[in-house]
């Protein structure tokens, strides 16, 4: 056997590993707050610019609705969505985030209007949880997946409306 081929190895354990991690730490993640979808079924076609199909919006709107939950507002006052890319997505989500890897990719972004408590938020210790009236969440279009989310006291300040037509989900 080679270094190489010793290396090699090694860094697939390795990677196996962390995968092993990230899945269990997502199924964990999903079982508490019941917001983790499911893979897209065939058909879903979304892409930026177009608006939210049907097929996908019973899906989001309960992929909201836990997440809202999960962080303190059951009942928001408004739930919209809107098909764009992650990278203009984020522009509205989380400014001044960037994901260079997949700022292309087609996403789902959920805007909710609320009063909602970062229950999810990582915080220093002692620290309380933000709060804010605005719940935005980037999904994955082709696995429902949540990639980022935000939350913030104001309306974001590049407007969903912005990035393509905005369905109204249930509210």
């Amino acid at each position: 056997m080679t270094v190489r081929t010793v290396c090699t190895k090694a860094a697939r354990t390795r990677r196996a590993a962390a995968g092993m991690v990230i899945g269990v730490a997502a199924v964990g993640l999903g079982i508490y707050a019941g917001f983790a979808g499911q893979p897209a079924r065939a058909g879903n076609a979304a892409a930026p610019g177009l608006v939210v199909p049907a097929s996908a919006a019973d899906r989001l709107d309960a992929i909201a609705r836990g997440f809202a939950t999960a962080n303190g507002d059951a009942r928001p006052l408004s739930i919209s969505a809107v098909t764009t890319t992650h990278a203009r997505a984020l522009t509205s989500a989380t400014p001044g985030d960037a994901e260079p890897a997949s700022g292309g990719l087609v996403v789902y972004l959920i805007t909710m209007h609320g009063h909602f408590t970062g229950h999810m938020a990582a915080v220093p210790p002692g620290a309380k949880a933000p709060t804010g009236a605005y719940l935005s969440i980037v999904i994955n279009a082709r696995t429902f997946k949540i990639m980022d989310w935000g939350l913030s006291p104001g309306a974001p300040r590049v407007s969903p409306a912005s990035l393509g037509p905005v369905r109204g989900l249930k509210a």
